[in-house]
């Protein structure tokens, strides 16, 4: 028996987006005539007919959600529980918390599990391995709506992620105005966008201010742990390395390096100035308290929990999918040096 043609069949035959399919057959005016000729064209001829399967899927309610996470003991992954669990009590759905462990083999054995306990719906985080992304498009095509937060990735759903780039270019610029001339960035796993994006944003700072960067600048951290920052740094004091600010991916690698840089007897921030990412509730308690960039991690838990609920309750067997970015900002404390305003 012929498989049933999808909406995702017929974007790739038609080489646009699925969301344009979908639109396109819905007669949606966004969309011009040439394209929802052709689009219905091609389903015509392929006897596309809806998912009834997924409607019907959809419609079938357990009132229970699913949250993938790479930690659930992680500050920032801990807030954004918080903010999904607000919003779900308050509208009387259960939620059922997942580890991945940053493991893409239990990310993949929570979406089977969630799928199994029939869930409603699924906000996910990918883990730092995941480079495929077939575990999740197969939940889609079984019907079960997906929001992603934090980390970026190309699956072709609904996602609520942070300012990435700006928050980095606002901690490098930072650096550079109080002034340092030499600053290394502690890089993430670069298969995540958004490590990519901080970097870019690093990147980008530099440019602006008129100061070059080279290679050497950019120094890959790994899983951006503690351990691992804290041994590169020491490495990079070792060999003579000449630095006087770090700008970390996040603020675990930020505490690696705050640790190395005074084991090696140097200042903070007098001779180095360093800056983490995301705003754990140990920044502003430890010695000295680490200047770093708050993401907002209870609005996201609520948004993507708001935004779930709206496509979960929608009649629709395709949602387009909505991308909300979240702004960031500068904390500043005492592991950098002030910046002295310029009147001029």
């Amino acid at each position: 028996m012929k498989s049933q043609v999808t909406l995702k069949e017929l974007a790739r035959k038609l080489g646009i987006a699925t969301s344009t399919v979908s639109r396109a057959l819905k007669d949606n005016t966004e969309i011009s005539i040439e394209t929802r000729i052709r689009v219905k064209k091609l389903a015509t001829e392929l006897n596309y007919e809806p998912n009834a399967l997924a409607l019907s899927l959809r419609r079938s309610k357990t009132y229970t959600i699913g949250v993938i996470l790479p930690e659930l003991v992680h500050f920032f992954f801990s807030t954004v529980i918080s903010g999904i669990e607000d919003v779900t009590f308050s509208k009387e759905y259960n939620v059922i918390l997942c580890q991945s462990n940053e493991s893409l083999e239990r990310e993949i054995s929570n979406c089977k599990a969630l799928f199994n306990h029939r869930v409603d719906g699924i906000i996910a985080c990918i883990s730092k391995e995941t480079t495929n992304y077939n575990h999740f498009i197969a939940l889609q095509e079984k019907g079960i709506p997906l929001v992603f937060v934090d980390r970026e990735n190309p699956v072709d759903a609904s996602k609520i992620i942070s300012g990435d780039f700006n928050g980095a270019y606002d901690a490098t610029q930072y650096l550079l105005k109080s002034g340092c001339k030499r600053i290394i960035h502690l890089a993430g796993p670069q298969n995540l966008v958004l490590s990519q994006e901080r970097m870019n944003g690093f990147l980008k700072a530099h440019q602006e201010y008129g100061i070059a960067t080279d290679e050497n600048q950019i120094v890959r951290c790994g899983g951006g742990e503690t351990h691992e920052a804290f041994e590169i740094v020491r490495n990079l004091i070792e060999k003579k390395y000449l630095f006087d600010g770090i700008f970390a991916v996040n603020d675990m690698a930020a505490v690696g390096a705050l640790k190395a840089v005074q084991s090696a007897k140097l200042r903070v921030p007098e001779d180095v100035s360093i800056i983490g990412y995301s705003d754990w509730a140990l920044c502003a308690f430890i010695s000295p308290p680490l200047t770093t960039v708050q993401q907002k991690g209870y609005e996201m838990g609520t948004k993507a929990a708001e935004l779930l609920l709206k496509e979960m309750h929608s009649k629709d067997t395709f949602i387009e999918p909505s991308i909300i970015v979240l702004p960031t900002k500068l904390i500043l404390r005492e592991s950098t040096r002030i910046l002295i305003q310029n009147d001029h």
